[in-house]
């Protein structure tokens, strides 16, 4: 049982869509109030606060020109009388970039069913920009995804 006006985990989780829906509905108001064009991109965290209602706490991840960024939104919601309200937005950081560990891969380059590829084999540059054009294909980002070269290169190494 939550205490009042205690700070806990969101028993729905970040993935949840109940959360997905709060962190989109907070980006929107944000975008609507300052006039952004900020990009929802996921829910990285999601406290609740049991107040006149909920106060759902939100670590989300956006676009905003091009770079992924946190922000910290809080969205305050009674379902008893159809009320949500953006209570606070604000820019908590940069987002880290993406990085050969995301994929599992230790630091000599090896990892559990990981292998070294050449990477000047066409057949890997291929694969490598058949998976960029498919990304593309699926997202709705208006930054263009691409393969920079020397990335693709030291991660393979």
């Amino acid at each position: 049982m939550a205490t009042l006006g205690g700070l806990h985990e969101s028993g729905g989780s970040e993935n949840s869509g109940e959360t997905h829906e709060l962190a989109r509905f907070a980006v929107d108001e944000h975008n609507k109030k300052e006039n952004a064009l900020l990009e929802f991109v996921r829910v990285v965290k999601a406290r609740e606060q049991v107040v006149a209602g909920t106060m759902h706490h939100l670590t989300i991840e956006a676009i905003d020109a091009g770079k992924k960024k946190l922000y910290e939104a809080q969205v305050w919601v009674k379902p008893w009388m159809n009320f949500k309200e953006l209570h606070e937005f604000k820019h908590a950081g940069d987002a880290p970039s993406f990085t050969a560990s995301d994929l599992g891969v230790k630091k000599d380059g090896h990892g559990p069913g990981w292998q070294a590829v050449p990477v000047h084999d066409p057949e890997v540059q291929n694969a490598a920009e058949h998976a960029v054009k498919t990304i593309q294909e699926r997202s709705n980002s208006l930054f263009p995804y691409e393969l920079p070269r020397d990335l693709f290169m030291q991660m393979l190494r």
